[in-house]
């Protein structure tokens, strides 16, 4: 059986993201930047207008070789292409191949949000459930119904929208938010989401639920335009960012996720000029905030 090996290199105080595109000149079979921080810590999303720091503090680059291929030579080569003194640190470890779809299949299961609402993968067969599956193709765009601050945000949706409600979801991700309130009845729906890699995953997904839901770079597209419902599932610090955003473009109601418990005095605070948030619903330590506007 073939078997791998995972080079970890510690390339203190580098820009990751420049660095990578450098070394996929070696002959590796891919280059991977992994967060070595805990989920909580982590910045998943890009901040508002401001790409995330890619840093040795907070990151680290893997590198991808069969066994045969000798370490050594490898550290010498990223030696020579990045330039370095001397040979990085590194670590190794070495895994059997496997069967790789197979593996990615067996990660993402169904995940059932209400009595009436499921997330599955597009390789689900057909059963006998008769509320609503929203099928999600995991990709590069946040959001496959696994993480707390996804199924709040769907738990509120199957409970509180209502039949010809627009929809805005802010910070699309995997687009799933924004195809289950299509699924729920919504009369239309937009997505707004920086990454471009994100943006293709969510057009797919929603493809795949036999909807057209419209997902932008920016929000210039939408700038005369207010929605019943907007949502926001990204991280606190980006959501004070975008609180004047976000006001321009609320109707009536607005839904914040991404929040740690310790965080939701400082959000309400700071939207508390347009709107009275409240601490609706929480899971393992993540907030969904809910406010109203007056008629």
């Amino acid at each position: 059986m073939t078997h791998w090996k995972n080079i970890t290199l510690n390339l203190t105080g580098s820009n990751l993201e420049e660095i990578s595109d450098i070394l996929m000149e070696l002959e590796v079979l891919s280059v991977t930047i992994r967060d070595k921080r805990k989920p909580e810590d982590s910045n998943w999303f890009h901040e508002n207008k401001r790409p995330i720091s890619l840093h040795n503090d907070t990151h680290e680059i893997v590198l991808l070789v069969n066994e045969k291929y000798p370490t050594k030579k490898l550290l010498n080569d990223v030696s020579t292409l990045l330039e370095l003194p001397k040979d990085p640190e590194y670590s190794e470890k070495i895994f059997k191949d496997k069967d790789w779809i197979l593996h990615t299949q067996n990660q993402f299961k169904e995940i059932h949000i209400s009595e009436r609402m499921r997330v599955i993968p597009p390789w689900k067969q057909a059963d006998k459930f008769k509320g609503i599956s929203i099928t999600i193709d995991p990709g590069k765009g946040f959001g496959t119904g696994s993480h707390p601050t996804t199924q709040l945000c769907l738990q509120w949706l199957d409970r509180y929208l209502k039949n010809d409600d627009s929809f805005l979801d802010y910070g699309a991700g995997s687009g799933i938010l924004s195809i289950a309130a299509m699924a729920l009845g919504a009369k239309d729906a937009v997505g707004i989401e920086i990454d471009t890699h994100a943006i293709q995953n969510a057009k797919h997904n929603s493809e795949l639920n036999s909807f057209k839901i419209p997902y932008y770079n920016d929000n210039t597209k939408i700038l005369n335009h207010s929605f019943d419902i907007v949502c926001a599932n990204i991280l606190s610090n980006v959501l004070i960012d975008l609180s004047n955003e976000l006001r321009s473009f609320t109707r009536k109601k607005l839904i914040l996720s991404g929040i740690l418990l310790d965080q939701i005095d400082k959000v309400i605070k700071v939207f508390s000029d347009w709107i009275e948030l409240k601490h609706f619903s929480e899971k393992e330590g993540w907030v969904l905030l809910y406010g109203e506007l007056e008629s």
